[in-house]
């Protein structure tokens, strides 16, 4: 490749002489862009899409083989591609290139290459200079699937395009066709070729070995290695090669790893031919164990090397201060401020505000809002013995000389406390901030300022070290704090003193250091679904509940804690001061905590509350107007008596999605965002892409209604070939007898108000708009699509053939793809569907004004819902069927009319 320079030097020379000779000038022209693209395949990632100059859309194929091709519409002379990978900064994508002049023959030029894995930009591949009109990529999955996906494609000729310097092409490492090794613990040497530096062949036979099998003889210069426990211990090993498993040349005497690091290290060695390649162990540093991670052999002119690979000195620095730097807490969240706190300080009420105040012995607390026990108010003007307030930031004092301690507990302290998040002025402060769901983060960066010289124990005469307590998680009803963040010392480690369960059963793990506690260092203090998370000092530790935490605190409600609680004698002398610069509170909710919580409860106005079961059972079918009316809740417009509704959040906790059963509904539940009236009378279904699930079988959120035939009867089981459901004509007679009803007809007229414009192609724009569901599977999903360039959207449905485990796809107008041209169906566009099941069969029509009528009609004999144990019910709403967008992203529909009706067994 280095004759890129000379062959733009000569095409330069060429013009310069041609112009000097009065030739008239040869302009070379920068290389087109391609006339078309094609490809074998795609996931509905076109290749079109990699020429658009968005790196942010792809062509995206499965399987080794599968190819892009581009037609330059002439023929051009090419001698380098630049390509750009989806996650290409994640994983290496492997391909070919090949050039043709007639679309039929082609010649390769790039073979077997792999991607960098480090870039989402164009990344540049030479070769030597061919001419083509034809361009071809044929992808060979990449470094973690078999996918390929290619964001955006460049051909090049450098001697007249802008290219990078010439690239030295690089292709993959071999694959051992097999591995084999001596007695192991149970973690065999496959898991040496795994890719998963969490997984390890491990053996304590002496000199245990293991062996790599390439299936043919190639050339190697080097192995790399990862070690189990790679940074606390040297590994001791050797390497030998051989070209038939026999015979064995030694390429590594007796060697160690830097026992520094836990990633790839690698050892060279004067290239040799080989099929075999032998790691021979001699056990670590500590113990005779031999625990290997991962294990390849390479061939560096070739295959990538990283430099970093090579463990020297400065490798090492480079790797612990990137670790350090990734391990570093920003403290980048929402300042708090401080009317999100109360401050406990260490004298009673009496000695800091006057024996003039109320409970005079209790200790002293200054509220915000001027709630102070002599009405002064926590604020920034705030100045005092122990807190004040300036630019730098919130600085506390405790002077260890005796004074007040808070209630269980022998040490004082001045420490913020944080308010319940609905605190009212003058409230009762003692209320809890918050519960357990969603993420919960303490995050304080600060100096400590002044550390006593002689700390005691609490016996008040045994020296101890410089224990203070810097950030909390407490629980409101129960006496013991469920996290406490220490630091004791530029020697030892930051601690944490935790609670098991709610029951005193404290533990302690350790974080990083802070050796020198006067300059600003940060510590995060975070409760999260899964457990609590812990940071300082660069090292960051988790603890999950229902293993190191009881799922008891589940239960609790909970408030931060943050500033100067020391755990030493009160009257040791000296002091502890700090200046915290900044202290962040963040709260998320639970995904299901979005929306408007509107309870349920019986309402009197409607109903006699009185009752255990309040409502009519059966409840009555209502008069419905002509048409819906503006003002009116959803169940004065609709008959809603034999529905429930499944809303996409989850106020209560329960980690299911608020349900309204038919009795509330009926009623005249709403819920403002979700499901309402609206101002035109319809009644509007909305679901974004975030929200609680319905069950762990679905990946998707709805708000959805779903039919309940026993109108309020909940002495019948939701479930089942009950009187809550119905049945095919078709099935057995004892099901139709002991069904709801037989066979059904629903109709619905609505509108598409919106639809999703984010996420993976194969998502965007797509929702179901009603449905037959039976015990396990759909005789029909309806689904309305528009994709966000598109002016109409689709109506098409699927029928799942339960038997085959397959579904079988219809087109009312437009397809799946969601795009339907002229005739397809516009948002704000009212329409009706009609679903009608008849036995075996089932009919769906879509009703337009001014269009004919569209109708499918399924055969659904061979589709296995005419055999026992198998009920339906209806349903219908917004069934969201996006769950890679933008989570504010959403789906809506607004419905005019509701209607469905059924037949009875006849004897």
């Amino acid at each position: 490749m280095k004759q890129r320079k000379l062959r733009t030097f000569l095409a330069t020379s060429i013009l310069i002489a041609l112009a000097g000779c009065g030739t008239e000038e040869v302009v070379m022209k920068p290389t087109p862009p391609p006339v078309t693209s094609e490809a074998s395949g795609s996931d509905g990632n076109g290749p079109e899409r990699t020429l658009d100059g968005d790196i942010t859309t792809r062509w995206s194929a499965s399987g080794d083989g599968a190819w892009i091709s581009y037609d330059y519409g002439q023929e051009l002379t090419f001698n380098a591609v630049k390509i750009a990978f989806h996650k290409g900064d994640k994983r290496a994508s492997v391909f070919d290139i090949e050039i043709s002049k007639d679309g039929k023959t082609w010649t390769p030029v790039l073979s077997n290459v792999i991607s960098s894995g480090n870039t989402l930009d164009l990344q540049q591949f030479d070769f030597d200079e061919v001419s083509g009109q034809y361009i071809k990529l044929i992808g060979h999955g990449n470094t973690s699937n078999k996918w390929n996906s290619v964001t955006e494609f460049v051909a090049a000729n450098c001697n007249v395009d802008e290219c990078a310097e010439p690239t030295t092409v690089r292709s993959p490492a071999l694959i051992p066709v097999a591995v084999s090794g001596s007695l192991d613990d149970g973690n065999g040497p496959e898991r040496l070729i795994d890719g998963d530096l969490k997984t390890r062949w491990s053996s304590k036979e002496k000199d245990a070995w293991a062996i790599l099998d390439y299936g043919k003889v190639a050339e190697f210069d080097a192995v790399r290695l990862a070690f189990n426990k790679g940074d606390e211990r040297n590994t001791i090993f050797g390497i030998a090669v051989s070209t038939d498993g026999k015979t064995w040349t030694e390429v590594i005497n007796k060697t160690q790893s830097s026992g520094e690091l836990n990633t790839y290290e690698r050892f060279e060695f004067e290239p040799v031919k080989a099929q075999y390649i032998k790691y021979i162990g001699y056990g670590n540093s500590k113990s005779n164990w031999n625990s290997v991670t991962e294990f390849s052999a390479l061939n560096c002119s070739i295959n990538d090397c990283p430099v970093n690979e090579i463990i020297t000195p400065e490798v090492i620095a480079a790797a612990k201060a990137a670790a350090a730097e990734k391990a570093k807490i920003k403290n980048d969240g929402p300042a708090s401020t401080l009317a999100n706190w109360k401050l406990t300080v260490p004298e009673t009420n009496a000695g800091f505000y006057g024996a003039s105040v109320e409970k005079q012995d209790s200790v002293a607390e200054i509220l915000p809002g001027n709630c102070s026990a002599d009405k002064s108010s926590l604020d920034e003007k705030t100045n005092n013995t122990y807190f004040s307030a300036d630019k730098n930031g919130w600085h506390f004092r405790v002077p260890l000389e005796g004074g007040k301690t808070t209630p269980n507990s022998t040490y004082i302290r001045s420490e913020l406390r944080e308010l319940a998040n609905d605190w009212q002025p003058c409230d009762d402060s003692g209320a809890a901030n918050w519960s357990y769901g969603g993420t919960h983060t303490l995050i304080s960066t600060l100096t400590l300022d002044e550390i006593p010289a002689n700390p005691l124990k609490k016996d008040g005469k045994t020296p101890d070290a410089p224990k203070v307590v810097l950030g909390q998680i407490h629980a409101k009803d129960v006496h013991a704090a469920t996290v406490k963040l220490l630091w004791e010392g530029a020697e030892k480690p930051v601690r944490v003193i935790l609670n098991k369960s709610t029951e005193k059963s404290a533990f302690s793990v350790k974080l990083g250091k802070v050796a020198d506690p006067s300059k600003p260092w940060t510590y995060m203090i975070k409760m999260t679904p899964d457990g609590i998370e812990l940071a300082a000092g660069g090292v960051t530790k988790k603890l999950k509940f229902g293993k190191e935490l009881d799922n008891a605190w589940k239960q609790e409600k909970f408030y931060f804690k943050a500033g100067l609680y020391p755990q030493v004698y009160k009257e040791s002398g000296g002091a502890f001061a700090a200046t915290f610069s900044k202290i962040s509170l963040k709260h998320t909710a639970r995904d299901g905590d979005f929306g408007t919580h509107v309870p349920l409860e019986c309402d009197a106005a409607v109903n006699d509350c009185s009752k255990a079961v309040w409502w009519d059972v059966p409840l009555k079918a209502p008069t419905i107007p002509a048409k819906p009316l503006p003002g009116n809740k959803p169940s004065q417009n609709f008959d809603l008596t034999t529905w429930y509704l499944s809303q996409p959040f989850d106020h209560d906790a329960n980690g299911k999605p608020d349900d309204v059963m038919e009795q509330y509904l009926a009623q005249g539940y709403e819920q403002p965002e979700h499901f309402y009236t609206a101002a035109d009378g319809g009644l509007v279904f909305k679901s974004f892409i975030k929200g609680v699930r319905t069950s762990n079988n679905t990946h998707y959120v709805r708000t959805e209604m779903r039919e309940m035939l026993r109108a309020g009867d909940d002495s019948i089981p939701l479930k089942g070939v009950t009187k809550n459901n119905w049945v095919f004509s078709s099935a057995p007679i004892e099901d139709q007898m002991a069904a709801g009803a037989i066979d059904g007809v629903m109709e619905n007229t609505l509108k598409i108000d919106h639809t999703t414009t984010t996420g993976e192609a194969n998502q965007v724009g797509r929702f179901i708009i009603g449905q037959i569901h039976d015990k396990d599977d759909e005789p029909i999903r309806l689904y309305y699509r528009k994709l966000p360039n598109e002016e109409t959207g689709s109506l098409y449905f699927a029928h799942e053939n339960s038997k085959e485990g397959s579904d079988n796809y219809y087109n009312l107008v437009g397809d799946i793809s969601g795009k339907a041209g002229p005739d397809g169906i516009k948002l704000g566009e009212v329409f009706t569907y009609r679903i009608e099941v008849v036995g075996n069969t089932m009919t769906v029509t879509l009703k337009r004004d001014g269009k004919p009528d569209v109708e499918q009609v399924v055969d659904m004999s061979k589709s296995g819902y005419d055999v026992g144990g198998r009920y339906m019910y209806f349903k219908v709403g917004v069934y969201n069927q996006n769950n890679t967008g933008d989570p504010e992203d959403y789906v809506q529909a607004t419905f005019y009319k509701i209607t469905k009706s059924h037949s009875q067994y006849q004897k």
